[in-house]
């Protein structure tokens, strides 16, 4: 633990995904020990203990086996944190346990995006359960301004301990330029209708038709449930094979080496927070292409450091606007965007920011 500090043990709930995976390690190079419930097994580190809960909000069971687990860690001289990600069913089931069996413990919940910006628009049940999560937390985080704003109202004003951070990227890679890059257009949101990742496809198609851009390859990285459909409307946009690549999921290092020699990249979601993807992307120097929503504009001022669009059925246009800029430009925006993610967006930098929070609650 950190010198000089009370003992603290930090329990961290979360899903069972890359950003919690990337969390918790790298907790477990600044504490003792952390505890992670989730929902599937996973090995992280040897001072992690890792538990498995189904947080579906059907399992009635969860908040006691929830419970069960953190009463194990239960000590005189040890004062308890849990820190949940996501205000849905696994802050739900978490401040239950707390509350019914009156667990001594201060919770942290950080909110990352779809919990607080759609879950409790989709009906009065999620709206009053996502409520319950945020007024039961001792201290809220978000990754945006605009989604703590949305916070702040979704609670009608209440006093809450809210702080905006981001979890950062992981490593900072060396500064880029153009002649790194290839004439490669890179799209790794999930394709799930959210991320109108058609829209990007559609584009492209138009932009191979423009003969100074006819050599240009789109790279659809990540997967989800509409991938079957995603190929089969390249196929019938007749864009050629080598023209378009689904790459499927990538490691960490599949992806750097796309994002190191892609010109642009491009995500056009209706509804974000602050994304991760971005921030890589800004760093490794590609042109953002980004939809018109407010976290995007915490980070990209239009036809200054990217592109953001007005129009998605007119994508193809901002996809020319932005391959149309001029070397000495492109490599400024490479330089300010590389500086950018490196003073907001240092992932040791912010994780510490978060364990501050530890020893303030």
């Amino acid at each position: 633990m950190m010198s000089g500090r009370v003992n603290k043990l930090v329990i961290v709930v979360g899903s069972h995904s890359v950003h919690t995976h990337r969390f918790v390690t790298g907790l477990s190079h600044s504490l003792n020990q952390v505890v992670l419930i989730t929902n599937q097994p996973v090995n992280i580190a040897n001072n992690v203990d890792c538990h498995t809960v189904n947080f579906s909000l059907t399992n009635i069971c969860a908040y006691r086996q929830i419970a069960r687990i953190i009463l194990a860690y239960v000590a005189p001289d040890c004062e308890l944190v849990v820190h949940i990600h996501q205000a849905n069913s696994y802050a739900y089931h978490t401040i239950r346990a707390i509350k019914k069996y009156h667990i001594n413990a201060k919770i942290i919940l950080t909110t990352w995006g779809s919990d607080v910006l759609v879950l409790p628009h989709k009906n009065w049940l999620f709206n009053k359960m996502v409520k319950y999560n945020l007024r039961n937390a001792d201290i809220i985080t978000s990754d945006s301004l605009y989604m703590s704003s949305k916070i702040i109202e979704l609670m009608n004003n209440k006093p809450l301990t809210l702080h905006t951070i981001n979890f950062g990227i992981q490593t900072l890679p060396e500064l880029s330029n153009l002649s790194q890059k290839k004439d490669v257009i890179l799209s790794n949101r999930l394709h799930k209708p959210l991320y109108r990742i058609d829209k990007i496809i559609k584009a492209f198609a138009q932009l191979i038709k423009v003969d100074k851009f006819a050599n240009y390859t789109l790279v659809v990285a990540a997967s989800g449930d509409e991938t079957p459909m995603l190929k089969n409307l390249a196929h019938r946009l007749a864009i050629p094979s080598p023209a378009i690549i689904f790459t499927g999921m990538l490691s960490s290092a599949e992806l750097r080496q796309w994002y190191q020699s892609s010109k642009l990249f491009v995500s056009i979601p209706t509804s974000d927070a602050c994304s991760l993807s971005l921030l890589e992307a800004m760093s490794f120097g590609c042109i953002p292409i980004l939809s018109n929503l407010p976290a995007n504009l915490e980070w990209v001022i239009d036809d200054i450091n990217g592109i953001i669009v007005e129009n998605v059925d007119k994508l193809v246009n901002d996809f020319i606007r932005a391959l149309e800029f001029n070397n000495q430009r492109v490599n400024e925006l490479i330089r300010f965007n590389h500086q950018l993610i490196s003073r907001k967006a240092n992932a040791s930098e912010n994780l510490h920011k978060f364990i501050r929070l530890y020893f303030e609650v």
